[in-house]
């Protein structure tokens, strides 16, 4: 029999028992489809972190102290200072820029209209360090640091919510208790882990200090945090090792009360993104194989099913000449037909499912022509793998008992 003729039975077949093939089916259409959605997902998360990372500016280090009622719990808190900053700017080598930071949530005001966000007081080597990129207007310079100037730059999201399409350039808002001047609009980065990251205002450091009370800040010379830009081709391992061993000696910490100090080389979490992401692929492939386990299990169970209802017929094709081979391959080629048309069926969903997953959670759409290449595979292999018991008992069968069954 050719390929053809076994492939137009195999159709003819199904199509007589359509709600059981559908039915039988599910399995491998679940299976694929899910194959298909997490292997998007997966890509299209990773990439979704490694652009925020990137994002933030490469061989990017960031200085951070214990939160005071952790801190507590282990001696006096470590408060981080302007002096710190300057220590590290002068007496660690290859830090290319250096920002000290403050922030703290806040009520913006324009008009008749309110918006609750996270102000950040930065130096104007923020743009630097973290590679701003704006939609409108410019940044702060450093003589607008220095003299405390009244201007700010606006999250996307801020900037929509206080001004909706028109632009805020040049426009008044109110901080607190001082009217600033719009100057620029960061470019819009989207949301992740559930947090919009548009969501925040930018303002000169001495402005915030002068007319921002922080709660936070137990000093006039505190900082939040002290970022900065490694030299290019400088290790940051090195840098990052000379920055806490300086920081630890000014501080006086030693032993346990070293990690009151922790500085986060945002270039390094890729790297653990990239050495975590071969353990998730093979979950995700674990997880897609049990479920097409449970669907080529069903599929067997109804091809002997099919089998003992056309006993009759195989003793006949028998009885005119057809060879054992010939059934063998008849009732195969049914169960690989089976879930080929399962396996574009969820190929289909699967593809439908990445484009709004991809949606909700505000991700690229990425889908990995390994992952499209492994669910077709996988399906024409539970087609063959589990079609091959009930084709070789069709084909074991003695002719004149085929003949002979009811």
């Amino acid at each position: 029999m050719t390929l053809r003729t076994l492939l137009r039975e195999a159709v003819n077949a199904l199509r007589l028992n359509l709600l059981r093939s559908v039915l039988t089916a599910i399995g491998v259409i679940i299976g694929v489809g899910s194959l298909v959605v997490m292997s998007a997902a997966n890509s299209g998360a990773n990439k979704l972190v490694e652009s925020k990372i990137a994002d933030q500016g490469t061989d990017v280090l960031i200085v951070a102290a214990a939160k005071a009622e952790n801190a507590l719990r282990r001696g006096a808190a470590v408060i981080l200072t302007d002096q710190d900053a300057v220590a590290v700017k002068e007496l660690v080598s290859n830090v290319q820029y250096l920002n000290r930071e403050i922030y703290s949530n806040i009520t913006v005001v324009a008009g008749n209209t309110s918006w609750i966000t996270q102000y950040w007081g930065v130096d104007a080597s923020y743009e630097k360090v973290f590679g701003v990129k704006l939609s409108e207007g410019r940044f702060f310079d450093e003589a607008e640091v220095r003299s405390g100037a009244k201007v700010i730059v606006l999250g996307a999201t801020v900037a929509r919510k206080l001004f909706g399409a028109e632009s805020p350039l040049d426009q008044t808002v109110r901080v607190g208790a001082v009217s600033v001047r719009v100057i620029g609009v960061r470019k819009k980065r989207g949301s992740f882990g559930g947090i919009d990251e548009d969501n925040f205002i930018i303002l000169p450091i001495t402005t915030a200090r002068a007319h921002i009370p922080n709660a936070e800040m137990s000093s006039a010379r505190q900082l939040s945090l002290i970022d900065m830009k490694v030299a290019p081709g400088a290790d940051r391992e090195v840098v990052k090792q000379d920055v806490l061993a300086l920081l630890r000696e000014r501080k006086h910490l030693v032993g346990a009360q070293e990690d009151k100090l922790d500085v986060t080389d945002l270039t390094q979490m890729i790297q653990i993104l990239n050495a975590t992401q071969s353990t998730l692929n093979g979950l995700l492939l674990a997880t897609a194989a049990i479920l097409l386990l449970v669907g080529g299990v069903g599929i067997m169970n109804i091809m002997l099913v099919s089998v003992t209802e056309r006993t009759r017929e195989i003793g006949l094709r028998m009885a005119v000449g057809a060879r054992r081979r010939d059934i063998l391959m008849q009732f195969l080629v049914e169960a690989v037909t089976l879930c080929v048309l399962a396996g574009l069926i969820g190929l289909v969903i699967g593809l439908a499912g990445s484009v709004v997953v991809s949606r909700l959670m505000e991700w690229p759409l990425i889908i990995p022509p390994s992952g499209v290449a492994t669910a077709t595979l996988i399906s024409v292999g539970v087609g063959v793998i589990f079609g091959y018991l009930p084709a070789r008992r069709a084909a074991g069968m003695n002719p004149i008992d085929a003949l002979r069954r009811k």
